[in-house]
């Protein structure tokens, strides 16, 4: 069996199969961004020469070892040398303000912070390097990379309701989530798939390791795509998918207006948030050729959970499809009681891939690594198949005057209208009533927003106690790279003079 054809099922070390693929077929391509090209010989060779960097610098085996890189080619090389290096890869994202990237190197405490250039996170307490990923190396005899059951990675969580926490995850984890989601796919050596999350966040790491563990290829860029734009990008970079957020899909599909000519690109994966059903409806119609996965993820599970595949759209739209291979999903009743098919409950997660715990949070970790599984803290339900449908976080699913109020379904019935480029609904405190919902909007006209007419239209969708107490219009929601709402930063807007 040639490296080209192994199933991605066996990827339990993605380092070892890296090596494997790049010695069987050095010139397949594995990534291309900025107009450049890496084989798996030649990206091998610039890992290589980032860790004579870091052993000049005097790396030892297990050292933390900070990312502070967000072009994709810098970010993955970095990766992989670290772990050939035997080392534990801490992704920072750079977008954060640097007295928050500042709390995460106090927390993780890394020996080495590797950077672009010299003017990059300019911080006290690891030691600075700056990181040539141009240039060729080799992978000398003698290095010890990291091994399938160490630590390999801590990666924090997109803190959207409050601080970001360390999920430590060894190298088996995390390539396996990779192996399965390949195979659940049927993903092959010829495919492609494009992106432009940042490479530092969960999704963005595991799209380009299962594209690794398919032997396939990834092409990243990072920016905002509409329409045509993003279309015309893919076909140009020979790209078969794309993987993204909901919102993603919106941009891209809600300016076009008729049916798009054939083209390589067969499927597209969305996950992050929940997918509207308008959007769903609007892609068939004017991409019928191309498929739609829909996916929920957790960045204690090392990426994707579930995954919802093309043919089961119709029969179970809105669900997020079934656990990949090893992992298992029950919902439980808040007296701990198994929920019955149907009924919703909160979502525990069992498995090998979950999480080793959360960095220096013993009792945080004890109280999610349960008997029965990690909580999600996320609520749902599964159905008699073991498909799974998610409502919503603990914040979203709340009592307005003892009735219950979902912020997911409120957040598809603005969406259904047409109005709106993107929605979010969070829960705000209320004297009276407790808690009252309030919806945050990006309308599509170029007029004066109205709510008036809005919540009219809402009447016929939702029962009077989910219409939103308040509708804000905004330029943007605030959303992580992986497409969450920053629900944190949409309740602080309400605070403000005039909200």
């Amino acid at each position: 069996m040639s490296a080209s054809e192994a199933p991605g099922a066996a990827m339990a070390d993605a380092v070892a199969h890296l090596l494997g693929v790049a010695g069987a077929e050095p010139q397949r391509p594995l990534l291309i961004t900025r107009g450049q090209e890496f084989t798996y010989e030649g990206f091998v060779g610039r890992a290589g020469a980032v860790v004579e960097q870091l052993r000049g610098a005097g790396f030892a085996r297990g050292d933390r070892v900070a990312l502070f890189q967000e072009e994709y080619g810098d970010f993955f090389v970095t990766m992989f040398a670290v772990w050939l290096a035997g080392g534990v890869v801490v992704p920072l994202n750079t977008s954060l303000p640097i007295k928050d990237v500042a709390g995460l190197l106090g927390k993780t405490r890394p020996r080495f912070l590797l950077v672009p250039d010299e003017s990059a996170c300019p911080l006290d307490g690891p030691r600075r390097l700056r990181v040539a990923v141009g240039e060729l190396g080799t992978v000398r005899p003698g290095f010890t990379p990291i091994g399938p059951d160490d630590l390999a990675m801590i990666m924090f969580t997109s803190g959207t309701t409050g601080v970001p926490k360390g999920v430590c995850q060894t190298l088996r984890a995390i390539s396996a989530n990779a192996g399965h989601v390949a195979v659940t796919m049927g993903l092959t050596a010829t495919d492609r798939v494009f992106v432009n999350t940042p490479p530092y966040f969960t999704s963005g790491i595991c799209h380009f390791l299962t594209l690794l563990a398919a032997t396939g290829s990834l092409a990243g860029r990072q920016g905002f795509f509409f329409g045509q734009s993003l279309l015309a990008e893919m076909e140009e970079l020979g790209c078969t998918g794309f993987g993204g957020a909901p919102a993603h899909l919106v941009r891209v599909v809600e300016p076009l207006t008729a049916v798009q000519p054939a083209s390589k690109l067969r499927f597209w994966v969305s996950s992050g948030d929940h997918l509207p059903l308008k959007t769903i409806e609007k892609t068939r119609a004017v991409l019928p050729a191309v498929e739609l996965f829909n996916m929920y993820g957790l960045t204690e599970v090392s990426g994707r959970l579930c995954i919802l595949p093309p043919t089961q759209f119709d029969q179970r739209l809105g669900s997020v499809g079934r656990p990949i291979d090893g992992m298992t999903v029950t919902v439980l009743r808040p007296d701990g009681s198994t929920a019955a098919a149907g009924e919703s409950g909160e979502i525990l997660v069992a498995g090998p891939l979950v999480m080793q715990g959360y960095l220096d949070a013993p009792q945080l970790t004890a109280d999610v690594l349960t008997a029965n599984g990690f909580r999600t803290g996320d609520f749902g339900h599964r159905d008699g198949d073991g498909y799974v449908w998610i409502e919503g976080r603990h914040d979203d699913i709340f009592k307005r005057g003892g009735e219950k109020v979902s912020a997911v379904q409120i957040q598809q019935a603005l969406l259904s209208l047409g109005l709106f480029s993107d929605a979010a609904v969070v829960s705000a405190d209320d004297e009276i009533l407790g808690k009252v919902p309030v919806a945050f909007v990006v309308p599509m006209s170029a007029e004066p927003f109205r709510s008036t007419p809005v919540l009219r239209q809402l009447k016929s969708l939702l029962p009077a106690t989910a219409l939103p107490g308040k509708i804000v219009a905004l330029e943007r929601i605030p959303r992580t790279g992986s497409g969450k709402a920053v629900r944190a930063e949409l309740l602080s807007l309400l605070a403000e003079p005039g909200a």
